[in-house]
Parts: C-alpha cells; structure tokens; sequence
C-alpha cells in the first residue's frame, strides 16, 4: 500500500509460478550484463541495452495496483498495459479472502479472478472497499479456521469494543 500524488494504490500479484517465471526472465539480462561486465575490461553498448532491459522489465514488474477512485469505481492495474481495467464496485458481488489471495466476483469476473496480495496490503485494501458506499456485495473469510492470522485478531479486537 502507497500513497502516490493522493491516491494510494493495493500492490498485488499474479499466481506464483507466473512471477517466478517473470522474476526469472527480469533477473537473467541483469546477470549476463554482469557475466559479460566481469569478462571485458571495455564496456560495449550491448552491457547497457541488457542493463536498460532489465531495468525497464523490474519497472513494468512493480506495475500491478488496485486504486479506488472517487464515483465507486476500482481501477485494477497490470503488467500488461492492454489488460487494465476499470469496473464498478457496485458491480462486485462477492470477495472471497483467504491466507494469500483474494477473488473478485463481480458481473465482470462471473467466475472470480485471483489477486495475490501481501498481508497488509490486503487488509487495507479490503476494509477500504467494504467502507466504500457504493460496494453492496459479502467479503468472505474462506480459510480463517485453518491458521491463526491477523483476520481473527482484527475482529476479536472489534468485538471487544
């Protein structure tokens, strides 16, 4: 979670084995442009388009955020700059949260689409779109009984209140 110029944007993650895959392919030019570095004592201008790559790769790789706009919309951001979207959060109908991920249902995502987050991003992002007034759909917790974690600290605090 970051504010940026006012907004504050959600950071996810696709599925593991895409950013495994991702990460990988955004480490390797890095890498060669190291190998190749160590080998030559004179830089090449192939050293800087492996270096500018991979820079440009690990920049594209950090693009993926959730804002929450003004007029109940929920802007979602990835990677690839063709798939971003923008749906109602009237439109969400359900949000299913468990230890690692999050899946909108909505009329968009009939079927859900998964959303990796961290722990507090998360929680953040989930108490702002049930604050939200336009969101009319259920958040529900799938795997609170399974493990211990911050959800069943949270609204034990909140119901001691």
């Amino acid at each position: 979670m970051i504010k940026i110029f006012g907004k504050i944007r959600y950071h996810w993650q696709p599925e593991l084995s895409l950013s495994i895959t991702y990460w990988s392919f955004v480490a390797t030019p890095f890498l060669i442009y190291l190998i190749l570095l160590y080998e030559r004592a004179r830089v090449p201008s192939v050293f800087f388009v492996l270096l500018f790559s991979s820079t440009l790769l690990t920049a594209i790789g950090f693009r993926r955020y959730f804002i929450i706009e003004e007029g109940g919309k929920l802007r979602i951001i990835s990677a690839n700059p063709l798939k971003s979207c923008q749906i109602e959060i009237a439109s969400i109908n359900k949000i299913e949260v468990n230890y690692c991920s999050i899946i909108l249902f909505s009329d968009k995502y009939p079927k859900g689409r998964i959303f990796y987050m961290r722990k507090w991003p998360k929680k953040y992002f989930i108490n702002a779109i049930a604050l939200e007034p336009n969101f009319k759909g259920e958040v529900e917790l799938t795997d609170h009984l399974i493990k211990l974690d911050y959800f069943e600290v949270y609204y034990s605090e909140k119901n001691k209140k």
